[in-house]
């Protein structure tokens, strides 16, 4: 009887202080409107629990996450900066096309000098032309550069998130036991 009663007394404060380490813990929720955010993703703290009411989501270490986000920065400089670049070629090109427009409508009323200059500005268009083309040249370089990183990011965000997935099963596993435990 008398191990029936310590068995018993012991199965209860084990038992009282489960609940109590049960109530002490704060669950932090995170809400399904998360998974439509747009900015910083939310910095989880060690020892926190949450609850994902989302349907997916990513978890990703500081260094791959500020990886991930100078790819994205230098991905955006690249295309302000072919941005403008295209932007000062087509207004060179269409100064130019308007140059040329106006030299023929006066080369139909002036002399011989006239013409000389036409052919001049004609010169400096297939020079701007030819800069034309090897300005697409190059965009089109950067933008298959571009392309390539582009596959390099999926590629590592699938076997970012294939890690993620084992790391968390891994969580829910040792969640379980742990739970099962107290």
């Amino acid at each position: 009887m008398k191990k029936v009663i310590i068995l018993a007394f012991l199965f209860s404060i084990i038992f009282s202080y489960g609940q109590q380490a049960r109530d002490s813990v704060k669950i932090i929720e995170i809400p399904a409107s998360y998974a439509n955010r747009v900015g910083e993703p939310l910095l989880v703290k060690q020892d926190s629990l949450y609850r994902f009411k989302t349907a997916e989501i990513y978890l990703v270490n500081k260094k791959s996450f500020l990886a991930m986000k100078s790819i994205y920065q230098a991905t955006i400089d690249q295309d302000k900066m072919t941005k403008e670049l295209v932007e000062k070629y087509t207004t060179t090109l269409r100064r130019n096309i308007d140059l040329e427009r106006k030299l023929k409508l006066n080369f139909q009323e002036s002399d011989s000098l006239d013409q000389k200059i036409y052919e001049r500005n004609q010169i400096t268009l297939d020079r701007t032309q030819k800069a034309l083309d090897y300005t697409i040249e190059s965009l089109d370089k950067a933008t298959k550069s571009l392309d390539i990183i582009e596959k390099e990011g999926k590629r590592q965000r699938r076997k970012n998130v294939f890690e993620k997935i084992l790391i968390g099963t891994a969580g829910i596993g040792v969640g379980i036991l742990v739970g099962l435990a107290f």
